[in-house]
């Protein structure tokens, strides 16, 4: 570590291997929706792509601390020594959670009902999850804010595909009894690959404080708060 910049660039490089290894594991998802019965191949590959994210996450995290301490940063260097800790620890939580999917998905194997293996709508929401996190990588490579705002606008429309999933594996539980077990499997999987889509929405909002130094959280909170006083006036009013 001769100088911060070269710190930085260390960084980034292990920061993109750390998002290529997340993308694999989308990669492995969608492969498993495909197939016809649970691959143990697939799901041993995703163990080995979890340990190296999180491999990934702790040198990130280490590096990012040292260079903290060690070259006391000026402003846009410390933020993006912040946004790398902060990002990295949720790539690693994308990971578990693309990683938790697998695993409800051999449970689903071997329930009852004719759901067993009826993965297309998911497939479908995690095809359109996933291209939204490769927009992002594009946005972080390319230090695009605005690509990077784009993605803050698509999470409505991830939430309302959310629900329209859960409204038809919910009919399906309802058409046959035998459906229960496995649709109840399908609906955690379909929260959690929502929530990935949430993780990405952060990662958009921490490249954002990183390229201009606006603080989208506080934004999202003050809009959060603003609406809910709207509404308080209307209902007294």
């Amino acid at each position: 570590m001769k100088n911060l910049h070269e710190s930085i660039n260390g960084i980034t490089e292990h920061y993109i291997e750390l998002c290529k290894n997340v993308d694999r594991l989308f990669r492995i998802n969608m492969d498993m929706l495909k197939k016809d019965s649970f691959d143990r191949w697939l799901y041993g590959e995703a163990k080995l792509v979890e340990d190296m994210i999180n491999a990934f996450d702790v040198k990130i995290k280490e590096t990012s601390i040292m260079s903290i301490a060690r070259f006391q940063p000026a402003a846009s260097d410390l933020r993006a020594l912040i946004t790398f800790i902060e990002s990295s620890k949720m790539l690693e939580r994308m990971g578990d959670l693309l990683l938790d999917t697998l695993v409800l998905m051999r449970k689903i194997e071997k329930k009852e009902g004719n759901m067993g293996r009826d993965f297309g709508i998911l497939e479908n929401f995690l095809i359109k999850i996933a291209d939204i996190f490769q927009k992002y990588i594009e946005a972080f490579i390319e230090k695009d804010e605005k690509k990077a705002y784009v993605l803050l606008g698509m999470d409505e429309e991830i939430n309302e595909i959310r629900w329209e999933i859960d409204t038809v594996i919910t009919n399906q539980m309802k058409e046959d009894l035998k459906n229960i077990d496995a649709g109840v499997l399908m609906l955690l999987i379909n929260k959690k690959y929502e929530r990935v889509s949430d993780k990405i929405k952060q990662l958009a909002m921490s490249s954002i404080y990183n390229f201009s130094g606006e603080n989208m959280r506080i934004v999202e909170l003050i809009e959060k708060e603003k609406h809910k006083n709207e509404k308080k006036e209307e209902v007294e009013g």
